[in-house]
């Protein structure tokens, strides 16, 4: 008596349509002279730095007015959504660093 000893596998596709963003992005400035930007530091190595950097040069070479500043308190965790609400109202656009 011969017995079917082979196993059976079920395959599943793992892959899913993709998702539209259910937002539109802001509208892009056409100049930087006078305007305020945001910095975000992620709280990675080196990040401050490349912000500190950031907006020297943007002040320098693009004439930014005002810089607001926010360190997260972690690279994991988001940004306190009061300081996000804040920088959407007091600034005209914003920068989120990642260091290392």
């Amino acid at each position: 008596m011969a017995l079917d000893t082979r196993k059976r596998y079920m395959l599943a596709d793992p892959t899913t349509r993709p998702i539209a963003a259910s937002f539109t992005g802001a509208q892009r400035l056409n100049d930087l002279r006078g305007k305020r930007v945001g910095l975000i530091d992620d709280s990675k190595p080196n990040g401050k730095e490349i912000l500190e950097e950031l907006a020297d040069l943007l002040k320098a070479r693009y004439g930014v007015a005002d810089v607001m500043y926010h360190r997260k308190p972690s690279a994991s965790k988001p940004a306190d959504p009061e300081v996000v609400a804040r920088m959407g109202k007091e600034c005209d656009y914003a920068i989120v660093a990642i260091g290392d």
